[in-house]
This record gives structure tokens, sequence and C-alpha cells, in this order.
């Protein structure tokens, strides 16, 4: 969502490699563009890094415009710099999980698998 990407895409090469497929639409993208592309695309899950400290505005807006348009099915991960004082608004607004900064990918390889069909 913002212009720090590095760790995103890690994180896209860690879930292609262990065998999801993956869309990755780059930096600095609006909510709605988001949400467009996460429909259009049929997504089953859609990951959202922020690193600008605007993820109590951004995350809730994208989570409510996946519900104002049929989508709410979609599970939304986040991770970034999120402080841990954040993250009970933020999961309360529909986030399933935050992964900060160190999460080991295979973790979030393996909560995927744990809790996506």
């Amino acid at each position: 969502m913002d212009g720090h990407d590095r760790g995103a895409k890690v994180i896209c090469r860690s879930l292609r490699d262990a065998g999801f497929e993956v869309i990755y639409t780059g930096l600095r993208r609006t909510p709605e563009e988001i949400v467009s592309a996460a429909i259009q695309e049929d997504v089953d899950i859609l990951g959202l890094s922020s690193l600008s400290g605007a993820h109590n505005i951004l995350f809730p807006e994208i989570l409510s415009l996946l519900k104002k348009k049929g989508a709410g099915n979609i599970t939304v991960i986040g991770g970034g710099i999120i402080p841990e004082k954040d993250i009970p608004g933020l999961k309360k607004a529909g986030l399933k999980v935050v992964f900060p900064p160190g999460t080991k990918t295979a973790d979030i390889v393996e909560w995927i698998h744990k809790n996506i069909e």
C-alpha cells in the first residue's frame, strides 16, 4: 500500500514457492484499486502491508469496501509496522491476522494452509 515493498515481495516469492498463485499489484494502490483487483482476480486471501502508519485508516476501509461489494468472504491478512495496541481494532474491523516484522515466511505459509480452504 505504501512505498516500502521489499517485505511484501519476499512474502510473495515465498508463497509462490509454496505453490500458491500470487498476484502482486505493486505500490501505492488505493483501497478501491486493491478491492477491485481482489474481486476481479477472484482471490481467496488478500494480504495487505503498511509501513506508513496508515493501517488504522486503510485496512478498515478495504475491509468495508469488500463487504459493500459483496466480497466480504475474502480473508484479509496484514503485515508491516503495526503497533501491538492497534491489532485488536484491526481484528474487530475484520482483519484475520497480523504478521509483524520478523515473522518467518514459513509461519505465514503454515497459517494460510491451516486457515484457508
